[in-house]
């Protein structure tokens, strides 16, 4: 099990709540209140794992919910020695990388896209690494708002990528497996992606008329 999932636990149940082979077991014989429990139990880490790639709040309860109703159609995949949750965040993660390849958009449409109070986080995209960026996406709402945009300025691979490693915690065994790529490519676009974003973060200071990186410190 991964960092990302250690400690991770589901919403609480009563005492005698079925475990996730339980409920599966019903939902597999047509008890659909079966898999609406399993949903319940599991719905906030899905929101929280489609959060990760859009803000949206609208869009993350969509993506959420289309990644359940796929979770329901594939169950008869489902094999048991896997954790329940590991196998429910592959899907999860294939429908944000749908989405996020079908909302590609050219990074220069989003380079003057920034607000004031976005920008007031200009020096964060200065002086932070890549992974702190994505981090700050987990913080004060205008870091927030920034580090999205700037990973929106990636391509899918990339931002998947980078997030499932940097934000997720997964290893480049697991990213590979996800997204049925080798452990080399993982690699590869990995560093890509910190390169791509400093690259980008160096534009947004460039297209603003923001002192370089080398004034401000």
């Amino acid at each position: 099990m991964t960092a990302a999932l250690e400690g991770y636990e589901p919403d609480r149940a009563p005492e005698a709540a079925r475990t996730d082979s339980e409920l599966i077991a019903d939902a597999l014989t047509g008890h659909g209140s079966a898999f609406a429990e399993l949903a319940s139990r599991h719905r906030r880490y899905v929101n929280n794992l489609c959060h990760r790639f859009f803000r949206d709040a609208e869009m993350v309860r969509d993506l959420a919910q289309e990644s359940f109703t796929k979770a329901f159609g594939a169950l008869a995949s489902y094999r048991a020695e896997m954790p329940f949750i590991g196998w429910l965040r592959a899907i999860v993660i294939n429908v944000c990388y749908d989405e996020l390849r079908r909302r590609q958009r050219r990074p220069e449409e989003l380079v003057g896209s920034f607000t004031s109070s976005e920008c007031n986080w200009l020096d964060l995209v200065s002086d932070a690494t890549p992974e702190q960026i994505v981090a700050a996406a987990e913080e004060r709402n205008e870091a927030h708002n920034l580090a999205h945009r700037l990973l929106a300025m990636l391509r899918p691979e990339d931002r998947m990528v980078l997030t499932l490693k940097d934000s997720e915690d997964l290893s480049v065994a697991e990213i590979a497996a996800h997204l049925g790529w080798s452990e080399a490519k993982v690699k590869i676009r990995a560093f890509r992606a910190r390169r791509l974003l400093r690259k980008q973060a160096d534009r947004i200071l460039a297209g603003r008329g923001t002192r370089s990186r080398s004034e401000l410190l």
